[in-house]
């Protein structure tokens, strides 16, 4: 692991040297915006929070009654949000675990951290935000549900402790290991129980609701599927969810759209319930009050949007982009934002939260300030074992995407399914153009200029592993 002060990126830089990236971060973007927080706009003479960052797989924010859902699937969740800063828009950078999770717990754009997806490490020049705050005196644990996430591919760079033990097995792919919710939930109160005194950065990444759904009982039956004609689909021979259920995804003889949809809620009621348990234990413990909570997910999922089904990784479309975001801290008033937001502004936050004043040209910007300028979102993929590639750019929900054709210009306020190719009028030619050179602005910039960290060959154990997960067909 390479030490911070080794770093290819340079700290403390001034100024001048953030304009010349065209942007500024950390402390300097709370400098240059108006504080709105009261009561945590001023960190002067405070006690540094302890924080932590809660993701949750292949979460979709509409599948959550905080933001709308009717079904009772997420109460503890519900619960929490009523005490947060919700973010009704928030955009991830990518629709695959690694590439997510590296660029939010980075700051940094996948083809910066060279992380596009689910194969290549992390190099170790890419500043992780555990590093980071491990040098200014927090302890670090981080605890992964998800095998794409283990030591092995760089994830673990800034953790004292870093649990990716998985001696659980799918119920469906035998093979496969992970750690369920009710496990990984067990494995952070242990580490809150032993290190509730000091500072301290706890990374939980919860695998459920990633698919195959197959919740433990009761949750299984939680969600009968009622008054619906059954909505057969056929069983795909690969892992594409294009018109079909992807191999992996595949439970017994059931090809029922809704019943898939009912394991799919108990999944995220089977998560909540050991969610609210990992609150139950801050609140005793006495930690709750004075940390940082951000909440969050890495990517969304495909029930059906463009003919898809159950399924991600794949393309740029809303449903796989858009994600949860909750905030709780301090002094926080609850309530909701609706501006854009994405999932770089995460380590910018934590960041000046924690009164850490090394300064890098990240993208993000602190979600404690109100920007009068939207942020221009850019997104990327790039399925593990191919050649396609993609890449959009939203301001204010237009959003411009392009798979190497031509390019498709969605509204997502109007049209969150984006089924309206605004490109196809011509009234739309400026504004197509300009973002256009906006997106190529964004794929041309590289703010890291890090090596990848060479070429990683895969076991054939891994390699199963990886179709087992639907990343591979």
């Amino acid at each position: 692991m390479s030490n911070m002060s080794n770093k290819k990126l340079h700290i403390n830089m001034n100024r001048r040297q953030l304009l010349k990236y065209g942007i500024s971060g950390g402390l300097s973007a709370t400098l240059a915006g108006s504080l709105w927080l009261s009561g945590c706009g001023s960190t002067k003479g405070k006690k540094k929070p302890n924080i932590i960052l809660i993701s949750v797989d292949t979460l979709r924010p509409d599948f959550l009654g905080c933001y709308g859902y009717k079904k009772d699937v997420s109460p503890n969740v519900d619960s929490f949000a009523s005490e947060c800063l919700l973010f009704e828009n928030c955009l991830s950078q990518a629709p695959s675990t690694a590439a997510s999770c590296a660029s939010f717990l980075s700051g940094f754009l996948p083809h910066e951290t060279k992380v596009r997806n689910n194969g290549p490490p992390v190099p170790p020049d890419v500043p992780m935000i555990a590093e980071i705050l491990r040098q200014d005196g927090y302890k670090t644990y981080g605890v992964v549900g998800n095998w794409i996430l283990r030591k092995r591919i760089g994830f673990a760079q800034g953790f004292d402790f870093y649990n990716d033990k998985m001696d659980q097995r799918e119920l469906v792919r035998k093979d496969h290991p992970e750690k369920i919710a009710e496990n990984a939930t067990n494995d952070a109160i242990a580490f809150l129980k032993q290190h509730k005194q000091g500072n301290f950065f706890m990374w939980i990444h919860y695998q459920d609701p990633h698919g195959p759904y197959t919740p433990k009982p009761p949750y299984d039956k939680m969600f009968p599927v009622k008054g619906k004609k059954p909505l057969n689909l056929k069983f795909n021979s690969t892992n594409d969810g294009l018109r079909g259920i992807p191999l992996y995804q595949q439970l017994a003889e059931y090809t029922d759209y809704y019943y898939y949809l009912s394991q799919y809620d108990g999944e995220i009621r089977y998560f909540d319930e050991h969610f609210g348990r990992l609150i139950k234990t801050l609140k005793e413990l006495g930690i709750y009050e004075d940390s940082l909570i951000v909440f969050t997910a890495d990517h969304g999922e495909a029930i059906g949007e463009h003919n898809y089904f159950f399924v991600h990784g794949h393309n740029l479309d809303h449903c796989l982009l858009h994600v949860p975001l909750l905030i709780r801290y301090g002094g926080l008033a609850p309530g909701k934002r609706s501006e854009f937001v994405q999932m770089l502004d995460i380590v910018p936050t934590i960041l000046e939260q924690a009164r850490i004043k090394k300064t890098y040209p990240y993208r993000g910007r602190s979600l404690f300030v109100k920007h009068p300028d939207p942020p221009v979102i850019f997104s990327e993929v790039q399925p593990s074992g191919t050649t396609f590639s993609g890449a959009s750019v939203s301001v204010n929900g237009l959003k411009l995407l392009t798979y190497g054709k031509q390019p498709l210009l969605f509204d997502t306020n109007k049209d969150p399914l984006e089924k309206n190719n605004l490109a196809a009028d011509a009234a739309n030619r400026v504004q197509i153009v300009n973002m256009s050179q906006k997106l190529v602005q964004m794929m041309q910039q590289d703010l890291l200029g890090v090596k990848a960290a060479g070429t990683y060959h895969l076991t054939p154990e891994e390699i199963q592993k990886l179709r087992s997960l639907g990343y591979l067909d």
